[in-house]
């Protein structure tokens, strides 16, 4: 029996949900954090993606392996920005922002794939935009720190559709786990050069932080994103990314028990556009 390609996508959001949480209890600075949670991901990566990525390496041409480190380099601006966005502005407003990495993956994916836009899916993404304003509407808080976070966030969501569509172009040249430690170790390796003009030490946290680094690394990298890579494979890069606009729902919800963020009138509205938007599309693959 062929297993749907949305199961192990739904696996994803709500494992990829527990990112926000994880980086607000590590209490690090976030170009750290961002290093930590990707470096020690592909450390985990390594001994199974190790030897097929040297060997796919070497097959691929040279403008293969520039397209393979601008993913890496994509992502690693994404958790540098998106992580940061976290100390400056609510988790609902920063998670819905960055998820609305749609909105930039259908025109990505029109330049750089030639893939066309069903009207189903512009009118869910449009639905799920809905939502998402809703949702930072009723989060706004009017300083300048909220509005800094809030465009940190929007940075986050078009270099995180970058690397969605990036990646999606690359399915046929590499295997999975090999393609995705070679972006992995790239985007680690960009993030520590990033810490070094900013002078963000490596060193020096406890070993509550570290344990918190290593989760973020386990649970909505490893796992999280690795299936959402998977799901790549398999689904058009703007279904993937609009049916990650569950995870904004999940981490308030997560927020809520961890630390007692109430969701307010406006965020519980755009979180039923959201799911609507959601219902839209798998009716729409069906």
């Amino acid at each position: 029996m062929t297993v749907s390609p949305y199961l192990p996508l739904a696996l994803a959001v709500l494992l990829v949900s527990f990112g926000s949480i994880l980086v607000r209890l590590a209490q690090a600075p976030p170009l750290a954090v961002s290093f930590y949670r990707i470096f020690l991901a592909a450390l985990c990566l390594a001994p199974f993606a190790f030897a097929p990525a040297r060997r796919a390496w070497a097959t691929l041409l040279p403008r293969q392996r520039a397209v393979l480190l601008a993913a890496g380099a994509a992502l690693a601006l994404h958790f540098a920005t998106w992580v940061a966005s976290l100390s400056y502005t609510s988790i609902a407003s920063s998670v819905l922002l960055v998820n609305t990495a749609p909105l930039f993956a259908v025109g990505l994916s029109r330049v750089f794939l030639g893939e066309s836009v069903s009207r189903l899916v512009l009118g869910a993404i449009g639905l799920a935009l809905g939502g998402a304003a809703l949702i930072a509407a009723g989060d706004w808080a009017g300083t300048p720190g909220s509005l800094g976070g809030n465009l940190l966030a929007v940075v986050g969501a078009g270099t995180l559709a970058l690397y969605h569509v990036i990646g999606r172009g690359l399915r046929a040249a590499l295997p999975l786990n090999a393609y995705v430690f070679g972006v992995w170790s790239t985007a680690a390796f960009s993030l520590a050069l990033l810490c070094l003009p900013f002078g963000v030490p490596l060193t020096g946290y406890s070993p509550r932080t570290f344990g918190l680094f290593l989760a973020l690394a386990l649970v909505p990298t490893l796992a999280g994103h690795g299936l959402v890579n998977q799901s790549l494979r398999r689904l058009p890069a703007p279904t993937v990314g609009l049916f990650l606009l569950g995870e904004p729902v999940a981490a308030s919800l997560l927020a809520y028990i961890v630390f007692g963020e109430v969701p307010g009138r406006w965020t519980l509205a755009g979180g039923a556009l959201v799911f609507a938007a959601l219902a839209l599309v798998l009716r729409g693959r069906a």
